[in-house]
């Protein structure tokens, strides 16, 4: 806490830079700040003076008057909030952002701001400034936002941050889907993330596969879309688009056991594993994929 001798002292040093009589001065202490710079030398921040903004006066020990004097005014600096982290992210990874306070001096202080991001669809920030980015398909630029108080004096800084759209690795899964006796059916599954496509071709060993007609789906946490073939012959292979997706089949070659299909899910992330699940006669089969 200032003293009453270092506060007069000021407000006459105050008095003195602007022309005025000390008398005629009314200063605000309470957002300023007492500090100590060396053995002999003492700083009173922020003396608020109504109508002339806020000042700063510097003390020096006098050994003959055995008291501090003021040596210096000048009118203050405002502090400002500083934040710094990485300003890339990929998708689906997460940074950490860190804010400081700045005084007019260049010293720092640790903050603990409030943090909020634009656009949201960017992705989401923590209170501890952790930075998650969200799926995207083509490269973000998004703004955090931090907010605080420091002194009685609000505090807002902002860091543009790119959230990178990553090529997505394309993969393939296969395996039996359905078994029997004298027919087999087999699933060749290849994932293309970045066309939002899944190539998908279905053998039979032998017969007529008429158990074709039952169903596929594709399942992802509590998404579930319905790829179901219903009908199957020597001359096509006819899909039924339902569920969030579309899709088109057709044989190789008229009289083949072999289909070829290719399905784009809406609501599945293909960049994400999912489930393909089939269910026949024989009961469910699943391939994680």
């Amino acid at each position: 806490m200032q003293s009453s001798w270092s506060i007069k002292a000021a407000c006459a040093a105050i008095a003195s830079t602007l022309a005025l009589s000390a008398s005629a001065i009314e200063i605000d202490v309470s957002g300023s700040s007492f500090q100590s710079t060396g053995k002999d030398t003492i700083v009173i921040k922020r003396l608020a003076v109504p109508g002339a903004g806020n000042w700063d006066v510097t003390f020096k020990w006098d050994p003959n008057s055995v008291t501090f004097v003021p040596q210096a005014v000048s009118q203050s600096t405002t502090a400002s909030l500083k934040l710094s982290g990485p300003t890339t992210v990929n998708e689906s990874s997460s940074i950490t952002l860190a804010a400081v306070v700045q005084n007019a001096d260049g010293t720092t202080v640790a903050a603990n701001p409030t943090w909020t991001v634009v656009p949201a669809s960017a992705g989401s920030i923590s209170s501890s400034g952790v930075f998650t980015a969200s799926s995207v398909t083509a490269d973000v630029n998004a703004v955090a936002t931090a907010s605080f108080t420091h002194q009685g004096q609000p505090l807002t800084a902002t860091y543009s941050v790119k959230v990178v759209n990553v090529a997505a690795v394309g993969r393939t899964c296969s395996g039996v889907l359905e078994a029997r006796s004298s027919q087999s059916l087999s699933g060749d599954f290849t994932v293309e993330p970045d066309n939002r496509k899944i190539n998908m071709r279905v053998t039979a060993t032998a017969g007529n596969p008429y158990f074709f007609t039952s169903s596929l789906f594709f399942i992802q946490g509590t998404n579930t879309v319905d790829v179901s073939l219903y009908t199957f012959d020597a001359d096509s292979a006819v899909l039924v688009p339902s569920g969030g997706w579309s899709g088109s089949g057709q044989l190789v070659s008229p009289g083949s056991k072999e289909g070829v299909i290719a399905a784009v899910p809406t609501i599945i992330n293909l960049a994400q594993p999912f489930e393909i699940r089939y269910t026949g006669a024989s009961g469910a089969t699943s391939l994680r994929c």
